[in-house]
């Protein structure tokens, strides 16, 4: 969901207040199974508030009101047929599509596992199955073509294989969250962002003095556009 409202930061992998997010979703997964009720997590249908331009905690607080107060009007809302609720699942799932053009498809071993993940949720009515085949398919391809690369001393190569999707844990940004990271480091107000971020690097200059003579003072910021090298707006 922080991916699909574009919160990402390509650095770090990290996305704001990720810490608190993560904690929330875990309590609400917990309490939900001691209650007995489906798990409480954010799910892709989130996507359909995020595109109508929700991406704060005020939407999910709204839409947590709203169910509370639907709770009462649950046996109306009972009567409302299925079909008529059918197309909003429509343009959930629409949206859900989008993602699929983002598939490395030209590589087996990410096209397979993707497929039978795409596949097997609707024909089992559960996510957790087709999770399940993507991951375990994912690792049996990819494994027994390094198997047979090695023992072949690199002659036996699938067919684009030089394409295949890359990935590492190692993370620019490293494996911890950026508030871990600050944590560790000993500083105090570790809840609070670093003064570098991604593109932009935060100096102090205690005089700095314009074109036009005036002096000023504080932080200076400096973006550095990666478009064209050796060119900054200050």
């Amino acid at each position: 969901m922080a991916r699909f409202s574009g919160v990402i930061d390509e650095r770090t992998q990290d996305f704001e207040n990720s810490s608190v997010a993560y904690t929330v979703d875990a309590l609400g997964i917990s309490i939900g199974s001691l209650m007995g009720s489906p798990p409480v997590t954010a799910f892709i249908e989130s996507g359909a508030g995020i595109s109508e331009g929700g991406k704060t905690g005020l939407t999910a607080m709204v839409t947590g009101i709203c169910f509370f107060i639907a709770i009462f009007f649950a046996p109306i809302f009972a009567s409302i047929p299925p079909w008529a609720t059918g197309c909003t699942l429509i343009i959930v799932g629409s949206l859900m599509a989008q993602s699929a053009k983002d598939i490395n498809w030209r590589y087996m071993g990410d096209a397979i596992p993707a497929f039978l993940t795409i596949a097997i949720m609707p024909f089992t009515y559960s996510i957790a199955y087709g999770l399940i085949a993507g991951i375990c398919s994912y690792i049996i391809i990819n494994t027994s073509v390094w198997l047979i690369e090695k023992a072949s001393g690199g002659r036996i190569v699938p067919q684009n294989k030089d394409e295949k999707e890359n990935w590492t844990y190692r993370i620019p940004g490293g494996f911890l969250p950026p508030w871990l990271q600050r944590l560790s480091s000993g500083k105090k107000a570790f809840w609070r962002d670093g003064d570098e971020s991604e593109g932009v690097a935060v100096q102090q200059q205690d005089r700095h003095r314009n074109d036009d003579g005036s002096a000023s003072s504080g932080h200076e910021k400096e973006y550095i556009s990666t478009s064209k090298p050796g060119h900054h707006v200050a």
